[in-house]
């Protein structure tokens, strides 16, 4: 459930060797209109003097603004972004610009001298090149232009793009120019489709130097004008126009996070290379796209479009690796085995080349971990038999060059797959993995531990410690994944005991983690864990009957989890969950057979424990006969499983008149359920039990019965056990009523039976609804109370033409 993210973290950039042939020649960089936009933004930014120990010019006719600190410091780490980040079109790029807070005098300015250049031909990108080769040469004027160190990370930029430029030919710079007119003008070619007309007919003329084109730059001086005309100076809205005419998410004032915009896009049928990626910018981005499908699915790009990307940058540099094996981190989040398996063995397809002498560790290293990623492909698809095969040989190479750390991460793919024996393979992983300093295979063991230990006898005491240390070694090393998962242990074990106070709480602690991502504070760690802890509330508010508000819940696991996310089944079972309660409830039976026939496609062994529910309702008790004995030769029926499954028997039974054969049943489960300290399910096998002996007329045993229980579901049930619950207190209550009290003891239970009927309703159980009126109704007749017996009586029949149900429901006897 957890050790995907340690394979991912240990493939890239640790355990992918370089491939030969390409990845240590020299790469020139390619001079894009892209680039000449940054370096546009640099120059506009340097002539603002930012640094406040320079001194202000004495012309008062000199507009230099004021410079913030946080102005700077955005400014900043904004340029570390774009000289970073691969190319992207104009409109992308003014969106990072306006996510940030900059300086908008700055803005304004680099947006005009963008103009200025499109309308002063080829000169005036001469001019920017000039003044980056004075500052290459150590000019004495070279600080009038870019004042900034030679060995910063602009500094660099500035010198690898001077060196690039400098070694094009004329004909190549006149080339450079009309693809940055063709870059600015597509920035505005859903705003006026004249001008892009325009523009590719004046493009074509320039290259055979036959027109001009003061035509298209009238056209272009008008558009701008339009932009000043309520800006009070010039192109104080070109920023935000550009915005509101190249938005193509919907909003235009939304603000997405500019790491998320640093892509690139290849214009084709235009012969314009715009999306050009250096070695050092493709692994960028696989970087940071591998973090955050990592980190936060939701937060990277859509699976079309990364596919998009990585063929772009496996186009551009064939020998990258990596890019394979984001690929096949792709393919694993849309459940595209194929895909998968053929990016893993592209992944280390370079590792069979032949290499240089000394480098066969190498090799070796490549084959044990290709191995490993295909054992955990095999664990990701359940194809447990397939991964544990790869998994032994995994280990069989790990074993012969004493790699341990691959062995230790073997060993938790084998406790994963492997059926028996979990809890002594569990134990060595912790054991080594800690002597090893492996921290996040050592906090993972502890809460596997745990979750092994749920189907043990182990004290809730034991499990609750191991969560704890591992949370202490999650705190220690930062383990976000671990500390998300230890939180939604915590909150399985608590709905597995029953205490649900207790399970939202945890679940609403999760949600509230400050676990922000390193280098973009607005996006939060968000996977399997986060999805189910939604699912927690969103199932708590069911059982209250609040289903509104648990659709909305929903609605936001949805889209913070959307359909084609890897853990998007967790919340799809939810919502079945809680449709098929209250479908069960209404008795909408074809619906609820749908919602079971979809459920059956991830969780197989709860949908037939579902279906036998749905048969009992429906009186077609042979069927269910033949599913619990289905279930019984099942091996994942143990624990709280077992306990449902001997439960469902005994309402069968309950159901074909066969008290006396549900009576040992129910004290199997309430064995089972007291050994796994299931105190919820003990609580309504208790229940179950005194239906049962009230039936049989065991009044004081039933009673006993409900005295135990009737405290746990009352305090920590649902609206629909807790109604349950009443109903049938107030039948017993009915059944002991002797005597000269019994017309008293009546008319309390009928005025009782009030709130009964509510909580019934609450939940849209509409059968129950009209067993309690039937009930009330007869308790009044019996008291003499003729007029709230007629009362009730034309209450059931409104009742029951509003939600006719099957008749069937009135004489099964189970609780």
């Amino acid at each position: 459930m957890y050790s995907p993210a340690v394979l991912r973290d240990h493939m890239i950039g640790q355990t992918v060797p370089p491939v030969p042939e390409g990845s240590n020649r020299r790469e020139r960089d390619v001079v894009t209109p892209h680039n000449i936009s940054i370096l546009m933004f640099i120059e506009k930014y340097a002539r603002l003097r930012p640094k406040y120990w320079d001194p202000r010019p004495t012309d008062s006719n000199a507009n230099h603004p004021d410079i913030t600190a946080q102005e700077r410091k955005a400014t900043c780490l904004m340029t570390v972004r774009l000289v970073q980040g691969g190319d992207m079109s104009l409109s992308e790029l003014l969106q990072v610009l306006d996510s940030a807070p900059l300086l908008s005098y700055h803005i304004n300015s680099f947006m005009t001298a963008l103009h200025q250049m499109y309308r002063s031909r080829i000169d005036s990108l001469l001019d920017l090149f000039d003044s980056v080769e004075k500052f290459a040469i150590q000019d004495q004027s070279r600080m009038e232009t870019f004042p900034c160190l030679w060995t910063s990370v602009v500094g660099l930029y500035l010198r690898r793009l001077n060196l690039s430029f400098r070694h094009l030919s004329f004909s190549q710079v006149t080339s450079l120019y009309q693809r940055f007119r063709h870059y600015y003008e597509e920035c505005y070619a859903n705003h006026n489709n004249q001008i892009h007309q325009q523009t590719d007919v004046q493009m074509a003329a320039e290259e055979s130097n036959i027109t001009d084109d003061n035509d298209s730059d009238a056209k272009m001086e008008d558009m701008m004008d339009e932009t000043r005309e309520d800006a009070g100076a010039d192109l104080t809205m070109c920023s935000a126009e550009v915005l509101a005419i190249n938005s193509t998410e919907g909003d235009p004032t939304s603000h997405p996070e500019p790491e998320l915009l640093m892509r690139q896009r290849d214009t084709e049928g235009t012969g314009v290379q715009s999306g050009h990626s250096t070695r050092q910018q493709a692994e960028l981005f696989i970087s940071q796209q591998t973090s955050l499908l990592q980190f936060n699915e939701n937060a990277a790009l859509s699976p079309l479009e990364l596919q998009e990307k990585i063929r772009q940058l496996v186009r551009q540099n064939p020998d990258l690796a990596e890019a394979h094996y984001l690929s096949y981190l792709n393919c694993v989040r849309v459940k595209e085995f194929s895909g998968a398996v053929h990016s893993l063995l592209r992944t280390y397809d370079g590792h069979l080349m032949p290499r240089e002498t000394g480098r066969m560790e190498d090799q070796g290293r490549g084959f044990r971990y290709a191995a490993l990623n295909l054992a955990a492909l095999h664990a990701q698809f359940g194809h447990k038999k397939a991964g544990l095969a790869v998994l032994k040989e995994a280990i069989r190479l790990a074993q012969e060059s004493s790699d341990h750390v691959c062995l230790q991460h073997a060993l938790a793919w084998l406790y994963t797959l492997s059926s028996t024996h979990k809890g002594q393979l569990t134990q060595r992983s912790m054991v080594k993995s800690f002597e090893l300093s492996l921290s996040y295979l050592s906090s993972l063991g502890r809460l596997n531990h745990a979750a092994q230990l749920v189907h043990t006898r182990s004290t809730p005491a034991n499990l609750l410690q191991s969560i704890v240390r591992a949370e202490a070694l999650n705190c220690q090393h930062s383990l976000v994944s671990l500390q998300h998962g230890a939180w939604s242990l915590r909150a399985a074990l608590w709905a597995n005991w029953g205490n649900t106070t207790m399970t939202a709480l945890a679940s609403q602690l999760l949600l509230n983690l400050n676990t922000h991502h390193p280098t973009s504070p607005s996006t939060f760690y968000a996977s399997q864990p986060t999805c189910a802890a939604v699912c927690n509330i969103a199932i708590s508010f069911a059982n209250l009957g609040e289903y509104q508000l648990a659709g909305e819940v929903l609605q936001h696991a949805q889209e913070r989890f959307p359909n084609h996310s890897q853990h998007a089944h967790t919340w799809m079972f939810a919502q079945a969950h809680i449709t098929l309660n209250d479908l069960l409830h209404q008795g909408r039976w074809t619906e609820a057979q749908t919602v079971i026939t979809n459920m059956a496609t991830t969780h197989p062994t709860e949908a037939k424990l579902r279906q036998c529910e749905l048969l009992v309702a429906k009186g077609e008790l042979t069927q269910v006969w033949e599913l619990l004995s289905e279930l019984h030769k099942s091996p994942e029926i143990v624990g709280e499983l077992r306990v449902r499954l001997l439960l469902m028997e005994s309402c069968v039974a309950v159901a074909g008149g066969g008290n006396a054969v549900a009576i040992p049943l129910l004290v199997e489960a309430l064995t089972a359920a007291h050994d796994h300290h299931l105190t919820y399910l003990a609580a309504i096998t208790c229940l179950h039990t005194a239906n049962v002996q009230l039936q049989l007329g065991l009044l004081n045993e039933a009673e006993a019965s409900v005295a135990s229980s009737l405290g746990v579901v009352l305090s920590g049930g649902s609206v629909y056990d807790q109604a349950r619950a009443r109903l049938l207190a107030a039948k017993l209550q009915v059944s002991k009523a002797k005597g000269k009290d019994r017309i008293r003891k009546l008319l309390e239970t009928a005025v009782s039976l009030e709130l009964v009927s509510k909580l019934f309703g609450k939940v849209r159980a509409h059968h129950k609804v009209r067993e309690t009126l039937y009930f009330k109704a007869r308790l009044y007749h019996e008291v003499g109370c003729f007029e709230e017996r007629n009362k009730c009586a034309l209450e059931f029949r409104q009742f029951e033409l509003q939600h006719p149900c099957q008749s069937y429901q009135l004489s099964v006897n189970s609780f």
